[in-house]
């Protein structure tokens, strides 16, 4: 791969994941990544954790990589790139998980041709188990698409999309881990009140959701079919399905992701 030293500028939640998933799968990234926050403590303190160099400024961090993540929030790009644009003319790559700017938006802010990449990715990057969704600006060649791919296939699966999908990816598996997380929580807190002690209650749920994604994962099988393979006539599942419906819980969630698509469209 072309691609050697890293720059991320964000330590947040994402970014903070991307790093601990890069160096999860291969302990050596540790010597390519550099970072860089707005609140100098944030980086310091994943720097503390994960060993990775700390950039004295933006501009330094640009300088030194040939890839540089810019991991904060859509209308703080201008200002974090402030001064440091043309050092993009050297053949840099920008990847942006920003929600809602589009590559156009992004490569628009350059006076020259730059190779823009929209990711969304999401925070089980840091297990390496994410969903990275991949849009390539007019300016990234095949080659650089692949090693850009290449770079963070690492962090979970690589899902090339059309960009005007983004808004809708998003709220699925950009927001979907906090749906799913709340749903776990309701999940134990009804084990609880069935009498079950908190800590069995969690141990249950999280190995149920994991053990649903991979049957879905690794037999393929449309949630629909596993819905039907587990509920039995009359039995505790059909009973407890039905109950959903009447709670509506399936309009819920389809209402969840579309105020989630239409709030990423808003921060574009």
């Amino acid at each position: 791969m072309s691609i050697k030293r890293i720059g991320l500028i964000g330590t947040g939640n994402m970014g903070s994941a991307m790093v601990k998933g890069w160096i999860k799968a291969d302990p050596a990234m540790v010597e390519r990544i550099t970072i860089a926050d707005a609140i100098p403590s944030t980086a310091k303190r994943l720097a503390k954790e994960t060993g990775v160099a700390v950039a004295n400024s933006n501009l330094e961090l640009v300088e030194g990589s040939d890839l540089v993540v810019i991991a904060v929030k859509p209308g703080d790009i201008e200002h974090a790139l402030d001064g440091c644009l043309e050092q993009f003319g050297r053949g840099k790559i920008l990847v942006s998980v920003a929600a809602g700017r589009t590559v156009i938006s992004l490569e628009s802010i350059f006076p020259v041709d730059v190779a823009v990449v929209r990711l969304m990715p999401n925070v089980a990057a840091e297990v390496n188990a994410g969903t990275i969704c991949f849009a390539s600006g007019n300016n990234v060649d095949p080659q650089t698409e692949e090693d850009v791919a290449e770079l963070f296939r690492p962090l979970g699966r690589v899902i090339v999309l059309s960009e005007k999908l983004f808004a809708a990816a998003t709220a699925i598996s950009g927001s979907g881990p906090g749906f799913v997380a709340l749903f776990a929580d309701a999940f134990i807190d009804g084990g609880v009140m069935a009498g079950l002690p908190a800590p069995i209650a969690r141990e249950l749920t999280v190995t149920m959701l994991y053990g649903t994604a991979k049957l879905l994962m690794d037999q393929g099988l449309l949630p629909s079919e596993l819905r039907h393979k587990v509920t039995s006539p009359a039995g505790t599942t059909a009973s407890g399905i039905a109950q959903l419906e009447r709670d509506g819980a399936r309009s819920a969630i389809i209402d969840a992701v579309q105020v989630a698509a239409g709030r990423a469209k808003e921060l574009g």
